[in-house]
């Protein structure tokens, strides 16, 4: 299987109004991405999988923090709130430079200055690899 695109997310417990009945608590930390649920609550996922797919490939919402979307669990009674974030290059190169004997990856700039220009047709941009 290729490896997860774009962005990582994580989705942080901020708070419960009740008990959650799969479980999460206050404080849980899960690195989810449009394949991955990392454990979460399918009803919560289901609520949470646009704003993931938008954060993972570098959306934002004009309402909240650049990359961080907030929402709740369609739970009424056991009302859990999460906060969901998207990891950027920096920070996935400091956690990188953390861990002994891991080599840290090209920056994005890096990256694209070592990649051909992408080909464009009318509006649509196709990057040719």
């Amino acid at each position: 299987m290729n490896a997860e695109r774009g962005h990582r997310v994580t989705a942080t417990v901020k708070c419960i109004k009740g008990v959650c009945n799969a479980g999460h608590k206050v404080g849980d930390v899960l690195n989810v991405s449009a394949r991955d649920t990392a454990g979460m609550c399918g009803y919560l996922y289901h609520a949470a999988h646009p704003a993931i797919l938008m954060l993972q490939f570098g959306g934002n919402v004009p309402w909240q923090e650049s990359g961080v979307v907030e929402l709740n669990c369609p739970d009424p009674v056991n009302l859990l709130s999460i906060e969901l974030k998207r990891v950027g290059d920096e920070d996935q190169q400091a956690e990188a430079a953390e861990a002994p004997g891991v080599a840290v990856a090209a920056t994005q700039e890096e990256r694209s200055e070592q990649a051909e220009p992408p080909v464009r047709f009318g509006q649509i941009v196709c990057k040719v690899e």
